[in-house]
């Protein structure tokens, strides 16, 4: 399938069409894209498709087969270092053990260790790049998620393929509905309001600029009246006027000059909670960075330096005024915490002792116990470590958080076994290397192909939707269902055999006992008038796929001019309607 490139390649003299197009950047033709990829030391495998795409390669020094995006290629030109990390991660390591010198490491990494450390981040091991494999060496492997191959120290595929990265999104791809309506700066409660400047920004500015835009507003500062101009977006993070901001700072200084020749002992707060060694009388507050040793009223003995605790009091105290708050939060609401709710809900009931979940930061890096309800697996982990990098839902299962199955149970009942990945495994707004094959629920005889993207933004089952069917369509399927004994209408089909398009949808599919399918047209007068082209593009691409056509036109369009055995004809009438009668004669033409 060809698409019409507007763009030239940006390389000086060159006429050829670009190979993608941008807006900003250069771009080039696939010739100059290929002299690219031999500066940087690479010959390619594979057609290019985009420049963010991985891409796979041959290294034109020691020959590893791995796969890199184009912009990376590009990166590493401009720094002027070869793309090929095998050759990379070789010297560097070897510079590295070079500098240890006689304290360096250099057992070898036996194959076993690292193929069974590869197998546990989700790689297949494809072998070591150095006889022998020393610690640091390169190894090559392959995700068994995207099948990237790659070149990586034993560490670095501890990190796992970066495909396997589960951002947290609070908001997914289906919206409830009105939910179309903006984060409007005007509705957000924020404090910064109070600086809005309102007889210098227009009333437009005022009813349609969002918290988050990066446009310049007009403000003026409410402690000295102040007029300046700055970003929605920076004054929404931290409101701050110019002048202020300077005479606080100045007032700063000259403060915490003041404390540099202040010792301890001259502050009677500090003086009453030091426990330190040294003589407060010879340790200033402030320009130490040493820690030191001081008691609370409540019998803590925290470390810290003295201006911390002069401005922020025992960390101790904090963090139980915090849980403090929280309980009392809790009493009123059960259901208030500050957890993930997905991760809240794995909090396991009695494994973690006296710990409640209330009390628990989402930061915190206590190891707590966790367990799965839909696997019954049982593990332990942070929640600080479950945040972050793949945040798995179950690491055994390898099922992450916020996938597919928790934020839309009903779509995860019409996921096919036969996907390679659960739907758990899967984000709703993540891309997959296949198509998901989907299973009506209503109709389990249904199936289909569609992205997540596509699901999550409200797409149903094809067959069973009847927005964007004609009433007569959903005639000739009614009809189409009892004469042939099953019928599928508005079927999505794919074939490689396709040259016009990737998919065509067929108005009615009729699959034959004995192999053979039939694609049912229904050609109204009105709405194919014009389309000659593509009706005849698509009866050939179902023809060259193997299927019997049968085109329904109505009167007056005329015949398409499509000449094979496996294409036909009818000339039907709107004004007189006989879906059952002429699907007969359909069924009549493929039994004989």
């Amino acid at each position: 399938m060809t698409t019409l490139q507007t763009q030239a390649c940006s390389e000086p003299g060159c006429l050829n069409p670009a190979a993608y197009r941008t807006r900003t950047k250069p771009t080039w033709c696939d010739g100059h894209i290929t002299s690219i990829l031999h500066r940087g030391g690479l010959v390619p495998l594979e057609p290019f498709t985009k420049p963010t795409a991985y891409r796979l390669t041959r290294c034109t020094s020691c020959g590893c087969e791995a796969h890199y995006r184009f912009e990376y290629v590009l990166d590493r030109n401009k720094i002027g270092e070869a793309t090929c990390r095998a050759c990379h991660w070789r010297s560097w390591a070897a510079e590295a053990r070079g500098l240890q010198g006689g304290h360096a490491k250099s057992e070898p990494v036996s194959e076993d260790t690292a193929k069974d450390h590869a197998a546990k981040n989700g790689y297949e091991y494809l072998g070591s790049l150095t006889r022998p494999s020393l610690p640091d060496d390169p190894h090559r492997v392959r995700c068994l998620r995207c099948g990237r191959i790659s070149a990586k120290r034993l560490g670095d595929i501890g990190w796992g393929c970066s495909c396997l990265t589960n951002p947290r999104r609070e908001r997914q791809t289906r919206k409830p509905a009105g939910s179309k309506k903006k984060d409007l700066l005007k509705d957000s409660g924020l404090a910064v309001l109070g600086w809005w400047d309102h007889d210098r920004n227009d009333s437009a500015t005022w009813n349609t600029v969002t918290a988050k835009a990066r446009r310049e507003a007009h403000w003026r500062c409410p402690d000295c009246g102040r007029e300046f101009t700055e970003k929605v977006c920076d004054m929404t993070a931290y409101p701050s006027c110019p002048d202020c901001a300077v005479k606080r700072r100045a007032e700063w200084e000259v403060e915490y000059a003041r404390l540099k020749q202040t010792p301890v002992a001259a502050i009677p707060d500090l003086l009453a909670a030091w426990a330190d060694e040294a003589d407060p009388a010879m340790v200033m507050v402030a320009g130490d960075l040493r820690v030191r040793r001081f008691r609370c009223p409540a019998g803590h003995h925290p470390r810290l330096s003295p201006h911390s605790f002069m401005r922020a009091g025992c960390p101790s105290c904090r963090g139980n005024a915090t849980r403090t708050q929280r309980l009392e939060a809790v009493a009123v609401d059960p259901e208030t915490h500050t957890m993930n709710r997905e991760i809240a809900s794995q909090f396991h009931p009695t494994l973690n002792g006296k710990i409640r979940l209330e009390t628990i930061s989402p930061d915190s890096r206590r190891i707590l116990s966790w367990t799965d309800a839909e696997c019954g697996h049982t593990w332990q982990a942070s929640p600080r470590e479950r945040e972050k990098g793949q945040r798995p839902r179950c690491p055994e299962c390898r099922s992450i958080l916020d996938s597919l199955a928790y934020h839309f149970p009903e779509l995860a009942a019409e996921w096919s076994d036969a996907n390679p990945l659960t739907a758990w495994q899967v984000r709703p707004s993540g891309q997959t290397t296949f198509v998901p094959e989907w299973i009506c629920a209503n109709n389990p005889a249904h199936a289909w192909q569609a992205p997540l993207t596509s699901r999550t933004a409200g797409a149903g089952c094809p067959e069973c939707r009847e927005t964007g069917k004609s009433k007569v369509e959903l005639d000739h399927h009614a009809a189409a269902e009892t004469i042939f004994g099953s019928a599928a209408s508005g079927r999505p089909v794919v074939s490689e055999a396709f040259k016009r398009r990737a998919r065509w949808l067929v108005d009615v599919v009729v699959d034959l006992p004995d192999g053979r399918k039939v694609a049912i047209e229904y050609d109204g007068a009105y709405w194919h008038a014009d389309k000659a082209e593509i009706d005849t593009a698509k009866s050939v691409d179902l023809l060259a796929a193997g299927y019997l056509v049968a085109r329904l036109r109505e009167h007056p369009l005329p015949p398409l001019g499509v000449t094979d055995p496996g294409y036909v004809e009818f000339v039907v009438h709107a004004t007189a309607p006989d879906a059952h009668g002429v699907i007969a004669k359909v069924k009549d033409w493929v039994d004989a």
